[in-house]
């Protein structure tokens, strides 16, 4: 996992929580330390660790916590990839281009990084299909980005964000219709 995600989660849990909260679920998770590096990458299990100390100290499911997070990350993605947002793109179009223009920058830029592959599939003029695939298991944090963008792009209330399957799936499948 990228450190920039781990310290966005950070801040996620401070914002949320407090500090304090951060420190100690971090203990909890078993990590030597509760300060990560922007540009380096972690093992998985450090995240997974995190998530499922959180989801145990809150009670809230590990899945509903990703998806939160997933919201609360938005602003922070589009401030660093705004360069590749082109004009008068709305949720739909954002969701469309994600994997060519974000994920293919991530690639490209951070070696050693592996963001999920979307397969974005338009169904109708106000439907998308998304298929999220990625060993990590995490399409709840996606279901929550695409809220996030929702909000993002001020159509919330117009946007309706279903998955389809089980959100900690190697693969899974999210419908993203316009109302």
């Amino acid at each position: 996992m990228h450190g920039s995600i781990i310290n966005l989660l950070k801040r996620f849990v401070q914002t949320q929580y407090d500090h304090s909260t951060w420190l100690r679920l971090v203990e909890l998770s078993g990590l030597s330390s509760a300060d990560f590096e922007m540009n380096e990458v972690y093992p998985d299990a450090h995240m997974y660790a995190l998530v499922g100390q959180a989801a145990l100290m809150t009670g809230i499911p590990a899945e509903r916590l990703q998806e939160k997070f997933g919201e609360f990350l938005v602003p922070d993605l589009m401030l660093v990839y705004k360069r590749y947002v082109q004009p008068g793109w709305d949720t739909l179009a954002m969701i469309e281009n994600t994997e060519e223009a974000m994920h293919g920058a991530v690639r490209r830029d951070a070696p050693g990084t592996r963001p999920p592959t979307l397969h974005v599939t338009r169904l109708t003029d106000k439907e998308l299909e998304v298929r999220y695939e990625s060993e990590r298991r995490m399409g709840a944090l996606a279901v929550g980005i695409i809220r996030g963008l929702a909000v993002y792009f001020d159509e919330a209330d117009e946007i309706e964000v279903e998955p389809l399957t089980r959100e900690n799936e190697e693969q899974v499948i999210i419908r993203v219709r316009r109302r």
